[in-house]
């Protein structure tokens, strides 16, 4: 099959980790994907011209035209176009859980709508989507792989800690428990961080104002609001890491050197609490790439529980989950302790099996072909 996507490729992992992740596993399979960037155009709305004449004339014929993006780099009347050449349209929707709003104006005009969290499905039928299916991410079994050798003994964590990450990472560290934290953002110095949050934070006065009153439109995102606030004042000791004897700050690693890392260490940090909402009674959890990229890898996750998640993975002998803070801790102990790596190793290999087995791209794609 060959795959029309509608990509704005950033040189970025945001959107780099799709080359690594889905389309490499596809391709092994017989399927590729040909991505339409308009960044290679004069303007945003010079590629919505152009593009029913590239499919048109393109030598390649397109069995599926694939789009993430929001409305505001692929337009309506665009999808209508394709729609009208016969070519089956898909949306996968990544951030539908915390940013549905911006696929609201063209969902209804795809085929199918792919929903990777299904806490926003109401929101989709309510907007005349046609077919909507519910399916997580997933992650490559060829290119994430165990490279099981010498143990580390610590709970380690890849990626930026802010937000819930933060207070979970504290809550391990003043228990005492060594934490390998893997980020650019830990050995940066000050000075460039701030040079760097003050360009992310270059928007318009109108475009924030509009975000936030979307926010506040739907439950989840009121939440997320609240959260943050509460979070940043209420909690301003937890909201900020402590940089202690027992986090060990590294700097971002390669695919290449997740897989060594994720193989190794005794337990790897799965945080599913999005954005800030850890403080809140209930949290609102978002299973993303992290939660199969660790078991592909051959490692142990360990993970708060949400029953989502442990109908994926099955809890004490593929995943290590937890209800309380003090669940956390103690099971945390309990599967770094040294006496305890022989059972570990075993939950590490029957992770990586079902992984392998039931969360691939393949297989999350071979249902959206079928549903085709």
């Amino acid at each position: 099959m060959n795959i029309l996507y509608y990509l704005v490729d950033f040189d970025n992992l945001m959107t780099k980790w799709q080359h690594v992740h889905i389309f490499d596993e596809l391709e092994r399979h017989g399927h590729y994907v040909h991505i339409y960037d308009p960044q290679k155009y004069r303007s945003i709305e010079d590629a919505n011209e152009n593009i029913v004449s590239f499919i048109s004339n393109c030598k390649t014929k397109f069995d599926l035209f694939m789009n993430c993006m929001s409305s505001e780099y692929l337009f309506p009347g665009t999808i209508i176009n394709v729609n009208n050449l016969g070519l089956p349209t898909l949306l996968i929707c990544f951030d539908n859980l915390h940013a549905p709003f911006m696929h609201k104006n063209i969902a209804h005009l795809f085929d199918i709508v792919w929903l990777t969290s299904f806490e926003t499905k109401l929101m989709f039928e309510k907007w005349g989507c046609k077919k909507i299916l519910f399916q997580p991410y997933a992650a490559n079994p060829y290119t994430f792989t165990p490279r099981w050798c010498d143990p580390i003994h610590s709970v380690c964590f890849i990626g930026s800690p802010y937000g819930s990450r933060v207070n979970k990472l504290n809550l391990l560290t003043k228990s005492k428990i060594d934490c390998d934290v893997y980020s650019d953002t830990l050995i940066t110095p000050k000075s460039s961080q701030k040079q760097d949050a003050e360009k992310s934070s270059n928007i318009k006065f109108s475009d924030f104002i509009n975000q936030i009153a979307c926010a506040l439109s739907f439950k989840i995102g009121h939440k997320l609001i609240y959260s943050a606030f509460k979070n940043k004042y209420l909690f301003k000791n937890n909201s900020e890491l402590d940089m202690n004897d027992f986090l060990n700050a590294y700097s971002s690693v390669t695919f290449e050197d997740m897989q060594v890392i994720y193989s190794n260490s005794l337990l790897s940090l799965n945080i599913t609490e999005l954005r800030n909402t850890y403080i809140l009674k209930n949290p609102i959890h978002k299973i993303h790439l992290r939660t199969f990229e660790i078991p592909m890898c051959g490692g142990l996750e360990i993970a708060s529980y949400t029953d989502e998640l442990a109908g994926y993975f099955e809890d004490g002998k593929e995943i290590v989950l937890y209800k309380t803070d003090e669940e956390f801790i103690s099971k945390t102990k309990f599967y770094l302790d040294p006496s305890n790596s022989t059972q570990v190793f075993k939950m590490k290999k029957k992770a990586r099996l079902r992984a392998e087995n039931d969360h691939t791209w393949m297989k999350r794609f071979q249902n959206i072909f079928d549903n085709l």
